[in-house]
C-alpha cells in the first residue's frame, strides 16, 4: 500500500557539533526567557499569510520554532542570535519569522518539525530549502545562514544524498487479518526492542512512554505480558533514578541518552499524569515502594506547582533550568524557582485530565479529585458558551485564545467521554456529543471518510492523521446516542479504521530504522479503537 517518492534530503547537523551542543546546554548559565520581541533579529510576528505576505521581498525565510519552556531556546537566542554578525546578516539577507511552537501548533505539524529550537529555512516561493533540529553556536550558524543566502541566490538546492519518502495508499477494503497483522507487529515489535541493559525502549534518547506501557498491559496476555511488566517497571525505576526531581517531585521531558543522562529539565502537565498513571498501575502489578513514592510525590507536585487556584485548572507546563534541578533542597529556597507558564493550552490539560481520571483510583489525596473536577468545568465552560473550541487560555489577558486544532477537538472529546463515565455527569456526556458534532462539521472529510487537518497541506503525516481518527473512532464507538443505534456508529467508524489498516509497512520500517521510540505513542489510539471495534464486531 505504498509508493515510494525520491526528495532531497534535509540539511543534518554535523556529528562533531554535537558535542558544542551537548557542552552548551551543560554549562551555560539559566537564560532569561525566550522572547522574539526583544531580539534583534526583528522577527516577524507568524500568520497562517506570512509567508505570501512577504514573498515580493524575494528573500529567504528563516523560520524559528521555539516554546518558553525551552532551554535550549534561551540558549540560542542568547549565544547565537544575539551576536551582531548573525542577527546582521539574518536581517540584510533574511525574512525572519518566529514560531512560539505551542500556540502554533498546526505549523509545527505542517513542517514536521522535531523538537525546539527547529530551524526551517525556505526559498523565496515558500517551498522547503532544509530544515534540522538543534541550537548552534553563532560561528557555525553564521557558515550555515550564509551557505543558505548564496545558494538561494544562484538558485542552488541542497548537496545531499538521494532519500527516499513513503506514501501511503489506503486500501480499498477492510480486512480484519491486516488489523490482527499491525497488532500483533506492534507488540513484538515493542517487546523486542525493550534496551534489556539500560531499559526503555531502542538506543537513542529514553522516554517514558506511558501510552505505549499502558497499552501492552491491557492487551497483552501470558508470558509477554509477564516481560513487559518486568522490562516496564525496570524502565520506570531508570527513570526515577535519572529523570525524576526527589526534591519537589515530577518527571523530566526525556533524557538525551540512551543511558538516561542528560535530562531535558521542561516539566510537561501531561507527560506528567501518564507517569504517574503507569507508576500506579506498575505498582500494582509488581509493588515497589520506589515507584509508589515518586508517583504520590509526583502527583503533590501536579496539584500544586502546577495548579493554578485562581483559575481552577491545571497549567501545561514548566520551563526548564539546568542549574536548578542540582540544588539539594536548602539551596533551592535561595533560588527563584523555574518559571510555570501562565498559559493551559487545550490539548495538553485533555491528555492531564485523562489520566489523572484513572490516577483517582490509586491516590485520593491533595484534593485531586476536586482539582481534576474544577479543570473539567474549567474546560467544558468554554466549550459549551462557543461554537468552537480555542487552542489556549491566557491567564495574563484573562481569555480563550486561538482556534484549536484537531489535536484539542480529538483529545478534549475522549476526555469528556471518560468524565461522563467517571462521574456519571450528564453535562459532561453533552459536551462530549457536543465536541463530536463540531469536530464533523470542521474537520470531517465527506471523500475519504476520515477526520483532516486542514491546517496541513498533504496527506504525508500519515502517522499523525492515524493517532487523531483513532481518538474519533473511540469516542464514535463508545458514545451513547438514545436516538441513534450503537451499530450506525460502528458503521461510520468502518471507513476510519479501514483507511489506516495497512500501515503495517510503515510500522515496519519504524520498528527497524528506529532509536528513538516516540513514534509508538502515535499508534496506541489507533490500536485501541481497532480494539474495540473487532469487539463490537462479535
Amino acid at each position: 500500500m505504498y509508493t515510494k517518492q525520491v526528495y532531497r534530503c534535509y540539511f543534518a547537523i554535523p556529528k562533531f557539533l554535537v558535542f558544542f551542543l551537548s557542552l552548551l546546554i551543560i554549562l551555560s548559565p539559566n537564560a532569561e526567557a525566550f522572547d522574539h520581541e526583544e531580539s534583534s533579529v526583528n522577527f516577524q510576528y507568524y500568520s497562517q499569510d506570512v509567508i505570501k505576505q512577504n514573498r515580493e521581498k524575494n528573500k529567504p525565510y528563516f523560520l524559528l520554532f521555539a516554546a518558553q519552556w525551552c532551554h535550549w531556546c534561551d540558549l540560542f537566542i542568547e549565544e547565537t542570535l544575539s551576536k551582531e554578525k548573525v542577527f546582521s546578516y539574518l536581517r540584510n539577507n533574511f525574512t525572519n519569522i518566529f514560531i512560539d511552537a505551542d500556540i502554533h501548533s498546526s505549523a509545527y505539524r505542517k513542517y514536521k518539525a522535531t523538537g525546539v529550537p527547529f530551524t526551517v529555512f525556505l526559498n523565496p516561493d515558500g517551498s522547503i530549502y532544509y530544515k534540522y533540529a538543534g541550537a548552534l553556536y553563532a560561528k557555525e550558524f553564521l557558515e550555515v545562514i550564509q551557505d543558505v543566502h548564496k545558494n538561494v541566490s544562484e538558485n542552488k538546492s541542497v548537496d545531499g544524498e538521494e532519500n527516499y519518502q513513503v506514501v501511503y495508499e489506503p486500501p480499498n477494503e477492510l480486512k480484519t487479518a491486516d488489523l490482527e497483522k499491525i497488532r500483533e507487529m506492534y507488540h513484538q515489535g515493542v517487546l523486542d526492542n525493550f534496551d534489556l541493559k539500560e531499559y526503555g525502549l531502542g538506543t537513542g534518547s529514553k522516554f517514558i512512554l506511558h501510552k505505549t506501557f499502558l497499552y501492552l498491559l491491557d492487551s497483552l496476555s501470558g508470558p509477554d505480558r509477564k516481560d513487559a511488566i518486568r522490562w516496564i517497571s525496570k524502565t520506570l525505576e531508570k527513570a526515577v533514578e535519572n529523570i525524576y526531581d526527589p526534591v519537589e517531585g515530577g518527571f523530566f521531558r526525556y533524557a538525551e541518552k540512551k543511558d538516561w543522562q542528560i535530562p531535558h529539565y521542561e516539566k510537561m502537565a501531561d507527560l506528567n499524569a501518564g507517569a504517574i498513571n503507569i507508576l500506579y498501575v506498575i505498582n500494582s502489578q509488581s509493588p515497589s515502594p520506589l515507584l509508589k513514592k515518586a508517583a504520590d510525590k509526583s502527583v503533590q507536585y501536579l496539584t500544586s506547582t502546577l495548579y493554578d487556584p485562581n483559575i481552577e485548572s491545571f497549567l501545561s507546563f514548566q520551563e526548564a533550568d539546568t542549574s536548578y534541578y542540582f540544588f539539594n533542597e536548602k539551596n533551592r529556597k535561595r533560588n527563584q524557582k523555574p518559571n510555570v507558564v501562565e498559559k493551559v493550552f487545550t490539548d495538553r490539560l485533555a491528555k492531564t485530565l485523562f489520566y489523572l481520571i484513572d490516577v483517582l483510583d490509586y491516590n485520593k489525596r491533595n484534593s485531586l479529585e476536586e482539582k481534576v473536577l474544577n479543570s473539567l468545568d474549567f474546560m467544558a465552560e468554554m466549550i459549551i458558551k462557543n461554537e468552537k473550541i480555542s487552542h489556549y487560555y491566557s491567564i495574563s489577558e484573562k481569555q480563550w485564545l486561538s482556534n484549536g486544532s484537531l489535536p484539542d477537538y480529538a483529545n478534549s472529546g475522549i476526555l469528556f467521554l471518560k468524565a461522563a463515565k467517571k462521574f456519571q455527569n450528564s453535562r459532561y456526556h453533552e459536551v462530549a456529543i457536543k465536541i463530536l458534532r463540531l469536530s464533523k462539521a470542521r474537520f470531517y472529510d465527506s471523500k475519504k471518510m476520515i477526520f483532516f487537518d486542514p491546517s496541513m497541506d498533504n496527506l504525508n503525516d500519515v502517522e499523525y492523521l492515524m493517532e487523531m481518527n483513532g481518538l474519533f473512532a473511540q469516542i464514535m464507538l463508545n458514545i451513547e446516542i438514545s436516538e441513534i443505534r450503537n451499530d450506525y456508529h460502528r458503521y461510520k467508524t468502518e471507513p476510519m479504521i479501514k483507511y489506516f489498516s495497512a500501515m503495517d509497512e510503515l510500522l515496519e520500517e519504524q520498528i527497524w530504522d528506529a532509536e528513538n521510540w516516540e513514534f509508538a505513542e502515535r499508534y496506541v489510539s489507533y490500536l485501541r479503537a481497532v480494539d474495540n471495534f473487532l469487539a463490537s464486531m462479535d
